[in-house]
């Protein structure tokens, strides 16, 4: 998460969570979030401007009910079959990992709205190799957009 330090300085985006904080969702939800996550809390916080679909932190249960409602209504609850938590939204989409991946886990999406119409790779699958890659792609993508310049 090196990058991901650099790029809040060099930014002045981003607020870290206090492990209070990261450690309180935790045990509200029973789960144990993977290192790379809690670094990304801890560095960058409940915002990132560098991942486009990132809300504040005080939404994380909004994203969770969020995607169990888009498995509902598009009938897609038989897809994931692990637990998973949902890092990021957007309209019928949403970007997880699942809990049991180990400490930097692979990053998911899951277009719900395209996979009814093309179910296939684009719309539902590993969209990066971990949690880091992922975070990585999305600082490289905002730093080549000249609005960010």
């Amino acid at each position: 998460m090196n990058n991901l330090q650099l790029w809040k300085e060099k930014y002045k985006r981003g607020r870290g969570l206090e492990i209070d904080k990261i450690s309180g969702i935790q045990s509200k939800y029973s789960i144990n979030y993977p290192k790379a996550y809690k670094e990304f809390l801890f560095v960058s916080g409940d915002f990132c401007r560098a991942i486009p679909q990132s809300f504040d932190f005080d939404y994380e249960e909004e994203r969770q009910q969020q995607a169990q409602k888009l498995l509902k209504e598009f009938k897609l609850s038989h897809l994931i079959k692990k637990p998973f938590w949902v890092i990021a939204t957007d309209a019928n989409t949403f970007y997880y990992f699942h809990l049991d991946e180990g400490d930097n886990p692979p990053v998911y999406r899951l277009d719900c709205e395209y996979y009814e119409e093309y179910p296939d790779k684009y719309s539902f699958g590993k969209i990066a190799e971990s949690f880091q890659a992922w975070i990585e792609k999305g600082i490289e993508y905002y730093e080549m957009d000249p609005a960010n310049k």
